[in-house]
């Protein structure tokens, strides 16, 4: 074979691996969108963002690999490298890489529910002082009610007797 045909060879090989790659980066955020939800807006924008960049990227891997010169075996090679990645390693990729990104998920969560655990204990604590403290004003107030109930009810009376 002439180094002709190795150069386009060699090309094909690095573009189905380019398409790999892609898919691979992609499904990193399939697998971070999994640990972390995101909006819909927020997943708009990293999937615009990802394609911009990825678009970018393949342009110029091809302009300095291949002179510019855009051949449809190129894109051929992407494709078939996104499609073999896709049925044979994603579904993998993607549970391996959400089971890495939730450990730190995890152990953070644990340090905020141990750090916001006082400031909870601390509020139930104020919420039964306050209502001791209301029970207790509450008291006083019904205490003062009724003597001056039983003060205006006597005073009433003595009003009747002194009608009579």
């Amino acid at each position: 074979m002439s180094s002709y045909i190795h150069n386009e060879l060699l090309l094909f090989f690095q573009s189905v691996f380019m398409g790999a790659m892609l898919l691979f980066c992609y499904s990193f955020f399939t697998a971070l969108r999994r640990v972390l939800p995101h909006h819909p807006t927020a997943v708009i924008a990293e999937d615009l963002l990802y394609w911009i960049s990825a678009g970018i990227w393949v342009f110029v891997r091809i302009y300095t690999t291949n002179q510019g010169i855009l051949r449809s075996f190129l894109f051929l090679g992407l494709l078939l490298g996104a499609v073999l990645c896709n049925e044979l390693f994603r579904p993998l990729f993607v549970r391996i890489c959400a089971g890495i990104l939730a450990i730190p998920v995890v152990i953070a969560k644990k340090i905020i529910n141990r750090l916001l655990f006082c400031v909870k204990r601390c509020k139930i604590l104020m919420s039964n002082l306050a209502k001791k403290r209301k029970k207790r004003q509450n008291k006083k107030k019904s205490r003062l009610k009724r003597g001056r109930k039983f003060g205006k009810i006597r005073k009433k009376g003595q009003e009747k007797e002194n009608r009579v």
